[in-house]
């Protein structure tokens, strides 16, 4: 082989190993931003040199290069060193150089990292091998006995290396922005194949599930790639004896295309260990959620629960092994592998009681082939693939099982269009497919927990079945698949509801992940743990949960139920400083129209006043000591505002339920103006979403008007609107804003925060005065 070719074949072997690095998370970045180093980098880590002195490979008196180090960024102790070769046949020698060479030497030093041999090219096969050093020899990392042939990572890697951990791992779920980074390759590659969006998600079922029947022996040519890709998924489904599947997971053999590109999509697949997935790893589903945002899914009216949400209703369900667990609208299987996820933590199983319980205890039913099919291969992933999953309508399929199940979790899909099935429809048949005292938790709209319209549907639930609880999942949760608010409904089948029996609110802020970049990312302090023990102690936690009996006519929602909690001051300081910079910037952008406020007001022309005087017929609700009803009067907006199409341009400012720039709707001729300072917060529009006024205006009828009574200093204002905006919340278009649901709001009011937020309101107040040119 010439020079050149090597040295081809060398950049190859490099480019391997940085996509397998990167399949499982590393930080291919230089320490202390990243935790890899290469060959070049070593001259800026003495510890390194000093390891590496004198080891040449060769033989001879020069220092040792191995291919990469992987450091801790923190310590720049080495987590693995790593021995690379470009063709598949050295791999014992890469295994030779990097245990006996490069590893002893890093034992030698105090140090002992996994060494890693890979051996083989991008473009051709490869191999892995992965050592333990282990007291006194070199031992392979293996999954169930054999070696394992991917570089395990970050956490498996730490773990390993603790002492006294054998050197047996399973494999770890790649963390999510490499899921989101394959999916969009993946995407991609299947776009420029000509494959619309609603056939992406069966082409990506029926490439892994080929894989993993073949365990990766499929031909890679464009010849025979399709054509082998839709044979071993045809297997998969006839060992299952699901045949009336078979045919919809499947590639278009004809696609010339995607023939081409379907070698990359494999090697993608591969390298996310999708050959070598067993019965607790969900890869397919999470593989399928990732993916599931660039094709378009609300084609096929689906809204896939992440999963740890779906493992949090297995828990509190409190599924075990003899349960049969059912889901009307299974989707890709995603509640019954939590089901199934919670028995193999609770309990230690074989092999065959895996499968006897994916047989017999998981029913599942999906009319939709394509999904049926891809949650069936599910199955196949985690037993043999005999489930009790059926491709069917739920409503009408002979298979539904009457009265059988013990335990149903769900989400059905959410209806797009008024000939949709409505959710209660879906909770209703659920139901039917309960035993008695079966145990059910449903994921549902939000509007369902207080719309007027289901006040019957509610009551209907209650006569006949006591529920438990109920818990409103984060905005978020479903971003960026969709946007949807959403609660979760624990019911028990056959148990009218006792009203002396309390109900169980929670309201989830914090579920353990964050949306950035529209990939959903782990975050600290996942108030799920508290939850779970909460609910079975019945304990109140105010802003978090509480319980409380309900009446048959009465709301489900838990912003009813849960008592605010008293805000840290940080949280208050940063809403009243998003408050002042919101109105500074309204007076900086339409200065021209403030000034001629200003005037008009200076010269009487316009006279503010007093909003009591307006509705001092009205009462307002009183609160209690601490709380906003006992530092405002809170009333409802001006009726003259209560249309605004026959308003024309002028000079007073008018605040709606608009959210943006301080609520302005814009300047009209109006006279009735209200004297500052106040409150507006919005019942409709952007709910919630309260202001400060420090400048006379009106307020439209869609907006609640909190005046202060006598001696409440300005700052106070600021508090309050940042008490109600952390609030909102509760608040919805079924569930508006009223006094009487914001009065009991805890105010604190203490020196201190009082001080930064005047200092907060002087700050800006020299930027106004510039913008008008005017004293205030």
């Amino acid at each position: 082989m010439s020079a050149r070719a090597v040295r081809i074949a060398e950049v190859r072997a490099e480019e391997l190993l940085t996509e397998l690095l990167r399949s499982q998370g590393w930080d291919l970045r230089k320490p202390p931003n990243g935790e890899m180093l290469r060959q070049q980098e070593y001259k800026d880590y003495p510890h390194l040199l000093e390891i590496l002195r004198g080891i040449s490979k060769s033989g001879g008196t020069g220092d040792g290069k191995p291919e990469a180090f992987l450091i801790d960024r923190e310590t720049f102790q080495p987590l693995a060193v790593i021995e690379v070769k470009s063709d598949i046949n050295a791999l014992d020698k890469a295994i030779k150089e990097v245990t006996e060479i490069y590893g002893r030497a890093c034992i030698n030093a105090g140090y002992s990292p996994l060494a890693v041999a890979l051996a083989g090219t991008s473009e051709n096969d490869f191999a892995v091998r992965v050592f333990k050093w282990m007291e006194t020899e070199w031992l392979p990392i293996t999954y169930e006995t054999h070696p394992i042939s991917w570089i395990p990572n970050r956490v498996d890697t730490e773990h390993l290396l603790s002492p006294g951990v054998p050197c047996e791992i399973r494999p770890s779920v790649p963390p999510p922005e490499v899921l989101a980074a394959r999916a969009d390759e993946i995407n991609r590659l299947l776009r420029e194949s000509g494959i619309k969006d609603e056939f992406r998600p069966g082409a990506v079922g029926a490439i892994m599930l080929s894989l993993w029947q073949s365990k990766g022996n499929i031909r890679k040519d464009p010849e025979h790639i399709l054509i082998d890709i839709n044979e071993a998924c045809r297997k998969a489904f006839w060992a299952a004896k699901k045949a009336d599947l078979a045919a919809s997971l499947r590639v278009d053999e004809a696609n010339d295309a995607l023939a081409i590109k379907a070698r990359r999509i494999v090697t993608i697949l591969e390298r996310l260990n999708v050959t070598v997935l067993t019965a607790e790893h969900d890869y397919l589903g999470q593989l399928y959620e990732t993916f599931f945002r660039y094709t378009g899914g609300n084609t096929i009216g689906q809204y896939f629960t992440p999963r740890h949400i779906a493992a949090m209703m297995a828990d509190l369900c409190e599924i075990g092994k003899d349960d049969i667990v059912l889901d009307p609208a299974c989707g890709t299987g995603g509640f019954l592998v939590a089901a199934m996820n919670r028995v193999l933590q609770e309990e230690k199983l074989s092999r065959s009681q895996i499968i006897k319980l994916v047989q017999k205890g998981l029913l599942g039913f999906d009319k939709e082939p394509v999904t049926a099919a891809l949650c069936v291969a599910n199955m196949i992933l985690r037993g043999d693939g005999s489930t009790g999953v059926t491709r069917g309508d739920c409503f009408t399929s002979k298979k539904y099982p009457i009265g059988e199940a013990t335990t149903v979790l769900m989400n059905p899909p959410f209806p797009h269009k008024k000939t949709d099935t409505p959710p209660e429809r879906f909770v209703d048949r659920a139901l039917d497919g309960l035993r008695h005292h079966g145990r059910m938790a449903v994921i549902v709209p939000r509007s369902l927990l207080n719309k007027k319209e289901m006040r019957t549907w509610r009551a209907k639930i209650l006569s006949k079945h006591t529920l438990n609880a109920v818990i409103v999942l984060p905005d978020e949760l479903f971003q960026p698949y969709a946007s949807s608010t959403t609660a979760i409904l624990l019911i028990t089948k056959g148990v009218p509801q006792n009203h002396n029996r309390p109900v169980f609110f929670v309201r989830i802020e914090n579920d353990g992940f964050r949306l950035r970049k529209n990939v959903r990312l782990e975050r600290p302090g996942s108030q799920i743990p508290e939850i779970l023990a909460s609910y079975k102690y019945a304990k109140t936690i105010p802003g978090l949960c509480a319980t409380a009996e309900i009446a048959p006519g009465e709301e489900w929602s838990p912003g009813a139920y849960i008592p605010a909690k008293p805000l840290e001051p940080s949280e208050i300081l940063e809403e009243a400083q998003a408050l002042v910079r919101s109105k500074a910037s309204l007076v900086v952008k339409y200065a021209p129209q403030f000034r001629a406020f200003h005037d008009a007001l200076s010269t009487g022309k316009i006279i503010p006043q007093d909003f009591r005087l307006y509705v001092n017929n009205r009462s307002s609700v009183l609160g209690s000591p601490g709380s906003i009803g006992h530092s405002f009067e809170i009333h409802y907006g001006q009726k003259e505002l209560e249309t605004k199409d026959s308003l024309s341009e002028g000079m007073v400012i008018v605040i709606s339920s608009s959210g943006a720039e301080n609520g302005c709707y814009g300047f009209f001729d109006f006279d009735w103006v209200i004297s500052p300072p106040i409150v507006t917060a919005p019942r409709t529009g952007s709910i919630g979403h309260a202001h400060v006024q420090e400048w006379p205006c009106g307020v439209t009828s869609d907006c609640l008007v909190l005046v202060p009574r006598p001696g409440i200093a300005i700052e106070l204002l600021y508090v309050a609107a940042a008490v109600i905006r952390r609030e909102r919340w509760r608040f919805d278009y079924s569930r508006k804003l009223t006094p009487e649901r914001i009065a009991g709001f805890p105010l604190p009011a203490s020196e201190s925060l009082l001080k930064r937020i005047r200092d907060q309101i002087a700050s800006v107040k020299q930027i106004e005065k510039i913008a008008l040119k005017a004293p205030l």
